[in-house]
């Protein structure tokens, strides 16, 4: 009977050895999906708030530009009205030289 309880007994380890390695193992892949599903949500959370910050940015400049299009339509405008001003003060130079020489 000894070696009847001995088999028993060894199956018994065996039996219990493999259910507790395959509950480990399923535990193990479920611990692992749950492991990089945290992974993944971290990475979309970091990715979310840089194209948030983006957006941000891109806004600013965005009216930044618009600014800066208006004041070099500001300036073009007053360039020209100079230039036209300048030329004006110089057929007057001109025109007051040759009267004197």
């Amino acid at each position: 009977m000894q070696i009847n309880e001995m088999i028993v007994s060894a199956l018994t380890g065996v039996a219990t050895a493999t259910v507790t390695w395959y509950a480990a193992r399923n535990k193990n892949k479920a611990e692992t999906y749950v492991s990089e599903l945290d992974a993944v949500e971290r990475a979309v959370k970091v990715w979310r708030e840089l194209g948030e910050e983006m957006q941000l940015k891109y806004e600013a400049l965005h009216d930044e530009i618009e600014l800066l299009r208006v004041e070099v339509k500001v300036l073009r405008e007053e360039n020209r009205q100079l230039k036209q001003e300048n030329q004006r003060l110089l057929q007057q130079i001109n025109t007051l030289t040759g009267e004197k020489g």
